[in-house]
């Protein structure tokens, strides 16, 4: 960074140099033209040209050089710790989902209240780790770029689906059942999962609940909790590791919203309301 700093401020300082010489140079050749005596000036100006150009077209050469390296190894080390992330919450999801497997029979079988409440302890933080390792493999394919699949899917098969994965979300649907929207459906899950534990962790929210609308030709999704909401600035709610509070998570959650709404072709907002917190997530409709 150092070195491509001080190449773009030689840069700059050889330009503003040379568009000074040229007006000097065009007055002198002026004047030398007119005596034809001042040959050996008009030589030792052609020289210093030759020799300066000779110079600023060599430091660019080295600066786009330098620069080219350094943004293959930049490249190279983004790839390396996107692989990584891949790689571990490959690995990590059998195991994760495994013992989530094992402590719901064990909660089912328990009677012993002491017992049942260490277990649904765990159950809880195994659920947070499996969310973590979720923002972890989308972070990663981000990094790299890659792609959604995109689909046309109706609001029924959405609300169908998704009740399995988080059965205390309550659905208000003011639209058609069968009305579509193009959208990523592990992708849109993944978001209404982060955005459902941030308002329980984070806003201590009992209620969490998703009215479905349509406004022209834009489907709208706006999740409102009754938890304590937020007090701050909302334009930095999306900002990666940037803590709000003491209480407050690392940021990943709503920075992987923002991210995968917008790969999406939708948007996130932030309604203002008296009590609560709410979140509007917008994609358009399938025609």
């Amino acid at each position: 960074m150092f070195f491509s700093l001080a190449w773009l401020s030689l840069t700059f300082s050889l330009g503003v140099w040379w568009w000074i010489l040229g007006f000097r140079q065009a007055k002198t050749i002026a004047e030398i033209s007119i005596s034809a005596a001042r040959q050996v000036e008009l030589d030792r100006v052609n020289r210093m040209l030759q020799l300066e150009g000779s110079f600023f077209l060599s430091m660019l050469t080295l600066g786009g050089v330098t620069l080219a390296v350094l943004s293959y190894r930049d490249h190279k080390r983004s790839k390396l710790i996107s692989d990584f992330f891949s790689t571990v919450t490959h690995e990590m999801k059998t195991p994760i989902s495994s013992l989530q497997l094992q402590v719901e029979v064990l909660l089912e079988n328990t009677k012993e209240p002491e017992l049942k409440k260490k277990l649904e302890k765990i159950w809880k933080e195994n659920q947070r780790i499996e969310s973590q390792m979720g923002n972890a493999f989308y972070l990663a394919s981000l990094m790299q770029g890659e792609s959604l699949y995109m689909e046309p899917l109706t609001i029924s098969s959405l609300c169908e689906s998704y009740s399995h994965h988080e059965p205390d979300l309550s659905w208000n649907i003011l639209i058609p059942n069968e009305t579509k929207v193009y959208i990523d459906k592990k992708a849109f899950f993944a978001m209404l999962k982060n955005l459902s534990d941030n308002a329980k962790r984070h806003g201590k929210a009992k209620t969490i609940k998703l009215t479905i609308t349509k406004e022209k030709k834009y489907i709208s999704f706006l999740l409102e909790d009754d938890g304590s909401g937020f007090s701050g600035n909302k334009n930095n709610l999306t900002l990666p590791f940037l803590r709000h509070s003491k209480t407050s998570g690392s940021g990943i959650g709503l920075y992987i919203v923002k991210k995968l709404i917008e790969k999406m072709k939708g948007s996130l907002e932030f309604p203002n309301t008296s009590s609560g917190f709410q979140v509007k997530l917008t994609l358009k409709e399938v025609t």
